[in-house]
């Protein structure tokens, strides 16, 4: 299979400093754009499967790319961002929040699939922050939910992630650390039952210099 790595746009979170951070953060209008490009861009990669984190910057992120691709985004709640969805922004002092529940994201994405699985509490039902060990957990089972579902197909599947949960199932696997990746970047791996690669990471061609960031 290829697996193409998909970070959102920039978000309000990217984009402010940690004291205004929000617990859902939309993209910001240059998050927008990015986005937009990006879609232009995911025509190229010839998709197959598109899958999508519930936060709604993903989400955001997702729409464009279904319009350009003509795919039905799936949900994968296991795609979020470490940490899971919370407010505040000192560390110990993180309370939990529900994230979007099955009514709000079928009201806003109602083309996107796996929305039944999400239920009235919300996606995330207002857990205690995710530890970076948990996430690193995570990360093993969504690459091996990956390798179960796709490894011996020829699917191109794209999932639209974040960049600390990105760097987290990179590391797992091919052992390797990585930086964060831009808002609206495309890392390509490739992926079998006995082998994997990356075959290019955060490539961002398809965005103007003065619109990259981080």
């Amino acid at each position: 299979m290829e697996l193409y790595l998909i970070r959102h746009g920039q978000s309000h979170n990217n984009a402010h400093p940690e004291e205004q951070r929000v617990e859902d953060a939309p993209l910001t209008t240059l998050g927008q754009e990015q986005a937009a490009l990006l879609a232009n861009f995911a025509k190229s990669l010839r998709l197959t499967r598109l899958i999508t984190s519930p936060f709604m910057r993903a989400l955001q992120t997702t729409d464009p790319v279904r319009q350009t691709t003509g795919l039905q985004p799936e949900i994968w709640v296991d795609l979020h961002e470490q940490g899971g969805c919370y407010a505040g922004h000192i560390p110990g002092q993180y309370i939990g929040r529900p994230g979007m529940t099955h009514t709000e994201l079928a009201a806003q994405f109602p083309e996107f699939q796996n929305v039944d699985d999400i239920d009235g509490d919300g996606w995330w039902q207002s857990k205690a922050y995710e530890t970076n060990a948990d996430a690193r957990q995570r990360a093993a089972r969504v690459l091996d939910r990956t390798r179960d579902t796709f490894a011996l197909t020829s699917e191109r599947v794209a999932f639209v992630m974040h960049a600390d949960f990105m760097r987290y199932f990179v590391a797992c696997v091919l052992d390797v650390s990585s930086r964060a990746p831009h808002n609206a970047s495309v890392t390509k791996l490739v992926i079998s039952q006995d082998d994997s690669r990356v075959e290019y990471f955060n490539r961002t061609e398809h965005l103007p210099e003065q619109m990259k960031s981080c």
